[in-house]
């Protein structure tokens, strides 16, 4: 498990009636990842598409919105792509010349019923004061009306004209206000050109209207009914009309052949075989083949011959470490040859973490979040491991929701001994680099480059474990000089030995030493969070017995929970800080690609079958 797994190499030749079920084989296996590898004389793969797809895109501009939901997972045996396309296109035009004139009824409906719903405002801005039944009707010298709606915010109006009006107002809803205008015809002119210039809309006023003013909303509310009833009735027609004519079957179509459009540039043709080549995690084949075998797909398969290139890499890891994958995924993914750290996060970051948060009860809130919410977000998963370690430290530490002396500390309390805290998570920060140098060492035999590693890195190491090794057994110290030795004989440029490639590997050895150190001394942060944390369990403690009776209580679970939710973030922030730029940058290269599985359209299915 400390190496990724590559991927194969496969090709997959089928013929043009079975190429839609062999790719959506493919995607419901989630085993293939598509790259294209040139082959003279190819054809296109679907030709026509762009011509289709320009047609069929300028019918759904207009109709879109009363067409079915396609299912967008039809796994349909497309036998002939041209010839679906064809069937296709000529169906749905089919559908738009016996639904044209059911769409114009529906959106005569909808359209009235957008008036109606503006004078249902207006008889409620004006409940009362407009005699509307008259104003549909017209009489005597008041001949004619204007009622305009116009939306928030509204504009200053304009000086009217001198329209010798017997009524004017304007009455404000939540969305605008509505303007109303009676005078004689005469007197109208110029009004609804003004008024549209200030985005205004005209609301004509239906004849129902009875004069009875404190009826009108129920009027409106009931012929909004009927027109809503008409709709419903024109919409149940076009749901019948989508059946007998399988439109949702077509849109389903439509959904498959685009999703090959958008996989084709990494497939080839000739006249009849269809040629599919990429990457399989399936190394003998078999998951494919079965699932070929099952669709009743022609296919013939071939595995690891002519790879174009570097293959992509799996994380082969156990459900339980997936979590832990996050931290390399931040960098990338691990090549050939090269370590997968997840299993190693694994043990590392709850140790980590568990150090400067170590208290039993905030590690078992930390482990309960963690079984709550980690299937609705999995990295919470990580809390898991993190509380558990926690738990383990706090009874370390002899801490309980910040509190000690309710358990007893099997190691010590961290603000009365802050030395051994430092010196201890110095201890596990150089343990922890040394680790990093020998996975190093690890890969540079994998790649045969001992020696070179030898020279370059192994002379750094050596240095560096001398050093520390030194404030034991003074005598150690002569690793400085042997490792400088080392990598001064090493020291190799583009002719071979020579001074001045010594003197460029003399200048990287101190560099990359006096990083190492100061990557040594960085972990001593982990006993300095420790404290932090052991303090502002203190502070939180002593306000909670200064406070007494129930407002000790109180002030300790505002402590914990100021606790939880802000040292928690913090130390998560820097156990990852520390496994990314001082462990992994010491032997991580993530110069791989990750595997890419083709997506699919959804679950597949023959044509003809229910989902």
């Amino acid at each position: 498990m400390l190496r990724p797994r590559p991927t194969t190499w496969f090709e997959l030749l089928t013929s043009r009636q079975h190429f839609a079920l062999a790719m959506q084989v493919l995607a419901a296996s989630g085993a293939a990842q598509l790259e294209a590898r040139p082959l003279a004389d190819s054809e296109p793969v679907l030709p026509r598409l762009e011509e289709f797809f320009a047609a069929f895109h300028a019918l759904e501009a207009d109709y879109g919105g009363y067409w079915p939901a396609a299912r967008g997972h039809a796994g349909l045996v497309l036998e002939n792509p041209i010839a679906v396309l064809e069937e296709t296109l000529d169906r749905l035009e089919s559908w738009v010349k016996a639904a044209d004139p059911i769409i114009a009824s529906i959106r005569a409906c909808e359209a009235r019923l957008g008036e109606l719903a503006l004078i249902g405002e207006l008889v409620e801005a004006a409940p009362g004061h407009l005699p509307l039944a008259r104003l549909g009707a017209g009489g005597g010298r008041l001949v004619d009306h204007a009622i305009f709606f116009l939306p928030a915010p509204v504009p200053d109006l304009p000086d009217l004209p001198d329209l010798g009006a017997a009524f004017t107002e304007l009455f404000p809803t939540e969305r605008g206000a509505f303007l109303v205008v009676l005078a004689e015809r005469r007197a109208m002119a110029g009004l609804a050109e003004r008024m549209a210039s200030l985005r205004a809309t005209p609301v004509p006023l239906p004849d129902f209207l009875r004069d009875d003013p404190i009826g009108h909303a129920a009027q409106v509310r009931e012929h909004s009914a009927a027109i809503a009833d008409t709709c419903g009735v024109h919409r149940d027609r076009l749901d019948e009309l989508a059946e007998e004519t399988g439109l949702a079957g077509l849109l389903d179509r439509v959904a498959v052949l685009e999703w090959l459009a958008a996989n084709s540039a990494d497939i080839t043709a000739s006249r009849h075989v269809m040629r599919i080549t990429g990457w399989t995690r399936d190394p003998a084949g078999a998951e494919i083949r079965a699932a070929l075998d099952a669709a009743e797909a022609d296919y013939a398969l071939t595995l690891g011959e002519g790879a174009p290139g570097d293959p992509p890499m799996l994380l082969d890891n156990p459900g339980w470490l997936k979590s832990f994958e996050f931290f390399p995924r931040l960098l990338g993914v691990p090549a050939d040859r090269e370590i997968d750290p997840s299993i190693l996060t694994a043990m590392i970051a709850p140790v980590l973490f568990g150090f400067m948060f170590g208290d039993v009860g905030q590690g078992a809130v930390l482990v309960l979040v963690g079984l709550l919410l980690h299937r609705r977000l999995p990295l919470l998963f990580l809390l898991i491991p993190g509380g558990i370690m926690a738990m383990v430290f706090g009874v370390l530490f002899g801490s309980l929701f910040s509190m000690e002396g309710i358990i007893p500390a099997l190691w010590l309390h961290p603000l009365d001994e802050p030395i051994t805290v430092l010196a201890a998570a110095l201890a596990i920060g150089a343990a922890l680099l040394a680790l990093a140098i020998t996975l190093d060492l690890l890969q540079a035999a994998w790649h045969g480059q001992l020696m070179r590693w030898a020279a370059g890195v192994g002379g750094v190491a050596l240095a560096w474990a001398g050093l520390l090794a030194a404030w034991a057994v003074p005598a150690l110290a002569w690793a400085l000089p042997l490792g400088l030795a080392l990598t001064l004989a090493g020291a190799r440029g583009a002719d071979g030995w020579s001074p001045a490639a010594a003197g460029k590997a003399a200048a990287e050895f101190v560099e990359t030493l006096m990083r190492l150190l100061v990557s040594t001394v960085s972990f001593a942060r982990v006993g300095a969070f420790a404290l932090a944390h052991g303090g502002l369990s203190a502070a939180v403690v002593g306000v909670a017995e200064a406070m007494g009776g129930v407002g000790f209580w109180i002030a300790l679970l505002l402590g914990n929970l100021l606790i939880l939710t802000l040292e928690a973030l913090v130390t998560g922030i820097q156990t990852t800080r520390l496994i990314l730029f001082e462990f992994f940058i010491r032997f991580f290269r993530a110069e791989g690609r990750e595997f890419r599985p083709l997506s699919a359209p959804g679950q597949h299915f023959k044509e003809g079958t229910t989902s």
